[in-house]
């Protein structure tokens, strides 16, 4: 399928690539399908771009790039949700916001976005439990070394 979008302009879309959301990304309700492509060259960002409108696209990025012990910890509903049944089966990314201010550029680290690669399924999920931040300074990791405290595990992206 052909997709009009305002960021790449008209690109192919195999249909087999697109990826369903079980639940809609917050503030987002209306969207469920879209396509993840690749980001800048020799960047950890890639694109959700939506194919059901072409000027709506986030940014996203692999988590354990500024916190390398980043762990998602999801219910067991969550998992059947996605057709996994751990979630080391995950991709896992966070939205990336990046204002006119590079230095105020943050991801949320609170509500990851999560991928079953296999199965084309994705959400957004709310780390209830967890202390990690919603606003989390890409700069002022790159700085200080910072990283919030959290878990024992890294569930990453294999891309």
């Amino acid at each position: 399928m052909q997709l009009e979008t305002t960021r790449f302009g008209a690109i192919e879309v195999e249909e087999e690539s697109i990826l369903t959301f079980t639940q809609p990304i917050i503030g987002f309700q209306d969207y469920r399908r879209f396509i993840l492509l690749p980001g800048p060259e020799d960047s950890p960002l890639v694109w959700l771009q939506s194919t059901e409108v072409g000027d709506l696209a986030f940014i996203l990025m692999d988590p354990s790039q500024v916190v390398p012990n980043y762990t998602v910890k999801i219910s067991s509903h969550e998992l059947a949700e996605l057709a996994v049944s751990d979630v080391s089966e995950l991709e896992v990314f966070t939205l990336v916001v990046v204002p006119k201010n590079p230095a105020e550029t943050r991801t949320n680290l609170k509500a990851p976005i999560l991928i079953n690669p296999k199965q084309r399924l994705g959400k957004q999920t709310i780390l209830d439990r967890s202390s990690y931040p919603v606003q989390f300074l890409l700069a002022q990791a790159q700085e200080n070394g910072d990283e919030p405290e959290e878990g024992v595990s890294n569930a990453r992206s294999n891309s």
